[in-house]
């Protein structure tokens, strides 16, 4: 009796491979490119820090300050992207939009911030040839900065998607009933956040090891 009882208990409990078997195919390919671009950005960082450390007899160099403002910009946007998702699920288009935008506009500024610090290192005389670690830095910020672009036209379509589902009550109601749609917010609020924190690593090593 009670052997059958546990079964009972364990029959509506999923193995984890029954559980990855469930999650989209999308969703699992996005997964598996982030884990494959981590694994990218953490060899290139370890290859960073052992230049860095070479160049410690090297002419020092302080980090550019728009690296600080862009990581502060960053974090903005991500903060309205992950409100994304649940203005989706109030049916609410309009705020999503908005905070769509808003993502959209802080990453483009993002982008600019990384392009003028570049600029700024170049006025250092840090070039992508001359500091041993100046490589892996040009190198890691413009790796990042390409994923960026890529999130960048993504949350650029989906905000074309929901600000012309607003303004119709009948697109709104097709849009918000779309399965899909609600699939594609939530892999861009994930892969935004990934890029996020990626950020985020690479600027604390960027910060204490020069």
């Amino acid at each position: 009796m009670k052997s059958e009882n546990q079964n009972k208990i364990g029959a509506g409990k999923m193995s984890s491979f029954e559980r990855i078997e469930k999650v989209p195919p999308l969703k699992m390919l996005l997964y598996i490119s982030m884990a494959g671009m981590g694994m990218l950005f953490l060899v290139l960082t370890v290859m960073f820090l052992v230049k860095a450390s070479e160049a410690a007899t090297a002419t020092p160099f302080l980090l550019p300050k728009l690296f600080s403002v862009s990581t502060v910009v960053l974090l903005v946007s991500s903060f309205f992207m992950h409100q994304a998702p649940t203005f989706y699920a109030q049916d609410d288009l309009v705020p999503m939009k908005k905070h769509l935008l808003r993502s959209l506009v802080l990453g483009s500024v993002f982008c600019v911030a990384q392009v003028i610090a570049w600029y700024e290192m170049v006025e250092a005389k840090i070039f992508f040839n001359g500091h041993p670690a100046g490589t892996f830095l040009y190198l890691l910020s413009a790796l990042h900065l390409l994923h960026i672009g890529g999130g960048l036209a993504f949350c650029s379509y989906l905000f074309v998607k929901t600000n012309r589902a607003a303004k119709d009550p009948i697109r709104t109601l097709v849009f918000i009933r779309d399965p899909y749609r609600l699939m594609q917010v939530q892999m861009l609020r994930s892969y935004w956040h990934f890029l996020d924190i990626l950020w985020i690593a690479l600027y604390f090593v960027f910060l204490f090891a020069l």
